[in-house]
């Protein structure tokens, strides 16, 4: 019997060739999230108030740099490092917002730390303080963030346990998450699909409807410290503008080209 050996080229083609198959029928049954209303919702579950406490329903984002300072704390830093600059690239390509790493923590506003499950309490004790421990619970991954009465965001800290994040296959889905919340997104909604800010989600890369609503967040109208009877009529008004310019299905089509570059390693 001959053997047939193919190579890299033919691997990678096929491997595309399932996952738009897979991306298309995934499509089909997604297009909900494209309403107003839905994003509107959406943008309100997820940008107004704090995950773990209740506050003010209004926007908080950055208006200035976001410095990121990452502390190794386990190995495979190549890795980590790959995956987190992937993301910084893509924040700041949709957000345009500018987010870049710096070399010591003096000149960060966040703090990015690859830990252990074993290191994380004492680590977050120390950086975050006490009542922020509490907030641990289960979690491989999790992120705190400070901002002004007016809603501009400050500073924030992200904390991944590598171990646990691999060993339930999160690594991805918490590098991605975390970063994301603390631009001023920061709770978890399971009326919010399909998203990463679902738990009973399974994307672990932005979703269309995670790209639109970081897009809202920082488009130029939408101002930190503004709440729902100021939001609701503008954010009609941009979202039924960006329908009419393609926008909105842009978004989608992106998200299929992030989950295609990650499966790619491209």
């Amino acid at each position: 019997m001959k053997k047939y050996l193919m190579n890299q080229w033919t691997v990678n083609y096929l491997k595309t060739i399932c996952l738009l198959i897979l991306l298309n029928i995934s499509s089909a049954s997604a297009q909900s999230w494209q309403e107003t209303d839905f994003i509107t919702n959406s943008f309100f579950e997820v940008a107004l108030g704090f995950e773990h406490r209740k506050a003010a329903q209004k926007v908080r984002k950055w208006n200035k740099p976001v410095k990121i300072y990452v502390e190794h704390q386990v190995g495979d830093a190549q890795l980590h490092d790959e995956l987190l600059n992937a993301h910084i690239k893509d924040l700041r390509d949709i957000t345009k917002l500018n987010i870049r790493r710096v070399t010591s923590k003096k000149q960060a506003n966040v703090q990015y730390y690859f830990t252990s499950q074993k290191k994380l309490p004492d680590l977050v004790r120390k950086v975050s303080g006490q009542r922020s421990v509490k907030h641990l619970k289960t979690s491989v991954c999790m992120a705190t963030m400070s901002a002004t009465t007016g809603g501009e965001i400050t500073k924030a800290v992200v904390y991944i346990a590598v171990n646990q994040a691999r060993m339930h296959a999160k690594l991805v889905s918490c590098i991605v998450e975390e970063l994301t919340q603390v631009l001023g997104l920061p709770r978890d909604s399971d009326q919010v699909y399909p998203s990463i800010f679902n738990d009973k989600s399974t994307d672990d890369l932005l979703t269309g409807l995670d790209i639109v609503l970081l897009k809202l967040l920082y488009n130029a109208n939408i101002k930190a410290g503004m709440g729902k009877a100021q939001l609701r009529p503008m954010l009609k008004n941009i979202l039924n503008r960006w329908r009419n310019q393609g926008v909105i299905k842009s978004a989608a089509l992106q998200s299929r080209s992030l989950a295609l570059c990650h499966y790619m390693d491209c």
